[in-house]
């Protein structure tokens, strides 16, 4: 199945910066998706009756959202591509991808949507590892 990332990537008028497109595809993907489910997960903990104890979920979700957002964006701008940055991007999202994993996994029990952010995390890191892999 193509989706409208790997479009926007096949369409692109240059080469990627040797980057294998499925992997930066798939990257920009669970970017995206985490991004999006961080911030839901922050909501959601918000409107538990805990509110208090799901403070430091809260900010992590929404640290993660946010460096999501950022890498998403990063790795869609192919034109003066820079490896050096595109690998700190992708280190700086797997590592707070498994922060907020590992904050959300000890809510998990209690919150269903600390359990599916916790899953989107994880395959967001795995997902940056992947493509850092490739950079070489």
């Amino acid at each position: 199945m193509t989706t409208a990332v790997r479009s926007m990537l096949d369409s692109y008028p240059a080469d990627p910066g040797g980057l294998n497109r499925d992997a930066l595809a798939a990257c920009i993907e669970a970017c995206v998706t985490c991004s999006q489910t961080c911030t839901a997960c922050a909501d959601a903990c918000l409107a538990e009756d805990t509110v208090a104890e799901l403070t430091k979920c809260i900010r992590t979700n929404m640290d993660c959202a946010d460096v999501c957002a950022a890498t998403a964006a990063v790795l869609s701008r192919r034109t003066g591509y820079d490896a050096t940055v595109t690998r700190a991007v992708l280190q700086a999202c797997a590592a707070i991808c498994k922060a907020c994993a590992d904050e959300c996994d000890g809510h998990a029990e209690m919150h269903e949507h600390c359990r599916v952010c916790a899953e989107a995390c994880r395959r967001c890191e795995r997902a940056c590892n992947t493509l850092l892999a490739s950079l070489g």
